[in-house]
């Protein structure tokens, strides 16, 4: 069993880690203070965001996430056992169907899903951007 850790602590552990190693030669308070800020805003405000744009919608954000996985699995489970077309036609007659009422919920939820995930993405790209740019000079 391992601890889950999000890529914005893993990104802040790994600085941490060089400035206990190197004694913080290159650390400065402010830099060290936006890292913790950037995480922050990633882990805290993508929950918040997160939480706030999905509650109102029919459908739970894990029902959005499991269909859409489990239909694309299905569809290539499907075309791996009788072929493309003959498997996307069973996997459709058989259970595509029960998609099809929920396909404009569980692409709102995924849509918004995947703006969460560019904000927390941004917030990484950026600690990794101000780590190279400040620390490792």
């Amino acid at each position: 069993m391992s601890v889950k850790l999000s890529g914005t602590l893993i990104i802040l552990l790994g600085a941490v880690i060089y400035g206990l190693s190197t004694d913080f030669v290159n650390f400065t308070p402010e830099i060290i203070k936006l890292l913790i800020l950037l995480s922050l805003l990633s882990e805290l405000g993508g929950r918040i965001v997160r939480i706030y744009l999905t509650e109102n919608l029919p459908v739970s954000r894990d029902f959005g996430i499991n269909s859409a996985v489990c239909h694309f699995g299905g569809i290539l489970a499907s075309d791996a056992l009788f072929g493309s077309v003959l498997g996307l036609f069973l996997w459709e007659l058989v259970a595509g169907k029960t998609l099809l009422p929920h396909r404009d919920t569980v692409s709102q939820v995924l849509l918004r899903l995947i703006g969460v995930a560019v904000i927390r993405f941004v917030c990484g790209i950026t600690m990794i951007v101000v780590i190279h740019l400040y620390i490792f000079r």
